[in-house]
């Protein structure tokens, strides 16, 4: 029963841990940050529903608060570029504050 109850445990702890590892030896994936000036939670919204479909991104975060849009993609399909023109499009400046490139 115990060997049971460790055997889970450190399946568990496995399958947490091996997608940030997976994700940090990917050199085809990136991170940037994006400072956008978003007034209200709808602005955020059509961030999230656009830019999460463009070609190459796998992963978004847009916060309000922060006013930021973290968005991490493989290097293969697009370029922090043609992210930032995709956010001007939706009619939002966007500032590089952070990539991970540099």
């Amino acid at each position: 029963m115990k060997t049971k109850k460790i055997i889970s445990l450190l399946m568990a702890t496995i399958l947490a841990v091996f997608p940030v590892f997976a994700q940090k030896s990917n050199p085809n994936r990136t991170t940037v940050i994006f400072n956008v000036a978003m007034d209200c939670h709808s602005y955020q919204q059509k961030i999230e529903k656009n830019i999460a479909f463009e070609k190459g991104v796998k992963a978004l975060d847009v916060s309000l608060q922060k006013q930021t849009v973290q968005i991490t993609y493989d290097t293969r399909k697009t370029t922090v570029e043609k992210l930032q023109e995709a956010i001007k499009k939706l009619g939002y400046e966007a500032k590089v504050q952070q990539d991970e490139r540099k």
